[in-house]
């Protein structure tokens, strides 16, 4: 699906000390109590574990942005749209957008040594994750957190490092969704990886 879906892209680097600015997680986890995922998925608060220990082993973070232009969806997604589906259209947009977005990430964290990858939201890994069975993840090594999950204010990252104002819906559909990742990394990324990444989409 995401072949026929407008797209723009970014990725900035910001060095972590300077991200640490966007890091209030008393804040921000505390608005994750009201989320549905809450307490249901690994990758979600609550956690055993102070969420400083995710960022201060890194030096750089990579955050980027996938701005989706919903204004501009044509052929079947425009028709259903119009049919009142928008939620299922946006949340079939946003699952695609990140089955590719998650797998590309994860390709660059396994060619890049001591890095690690955050998603843009919650883990899609299982329909029903394991936790709300008491039960331990069932794939460990691919969990991995996103940037509000652990504390950041996404919307201020997303207007002041990637220069993309997020909307809020308030009974229409708005002009364009934004996904923010993230890449924590201790050297340097070579640009040819997202800059490859960037260009498949």
């Amino acid at each position: 699906m995401n072949q026929c879906i407008p797209f723009e892209h970014k990725i900035k680097e910001i060095p972590i000390n300077k991200l640490k600015k966007y890091y209030k997680p008393k804040i921000f986890i505390g608005f994750c109590k009201d989320c549905k995922y809450y307490n249901k998925i690994w990758a979600c608060p609550p956690y055993d574990f102070e969420t400083v220990d995710l960022i201060d082993p890194y030096k750089y973070a990579y955050i980027i942005g996938s701005k989706i232009y919903l204004n501009k969806l044509n052929g079947k997604l425009k028709e259903l749209l119009n049919n009142d589906h928008v939620e299922f259209v946006v949340n079939e947009i946003y699952k695609s957008a990140r089955a590719v977005l998650d797998q590309e990430l994860m390709n660059i964290e396994n060619k890049e040594s001591d890095s690690k990858v955050l998603f843009a939201g919650r883990c899609m890994m299982c329909d029903i994750c394991a936790k709300g069975n008491n039960k331990p993840c069932i794939y460990p090594d691919q969990l991995r957190y996103s940037l509000e999950s652990i504390g950041f204010d996404v919307s201020l990252i997303s207007e002041e490092i990637l220069e993309y104002k997020m909307l809020w819906s308030s009974g229409k559909l708005p002009e364009y969704m934004i996904l923010v990742s993230a890449i924590f990394s201790n050297k340097a990324i070579d640009d040819s990886y997202y800059s490859t990444f960037i260009d498949q989409w």
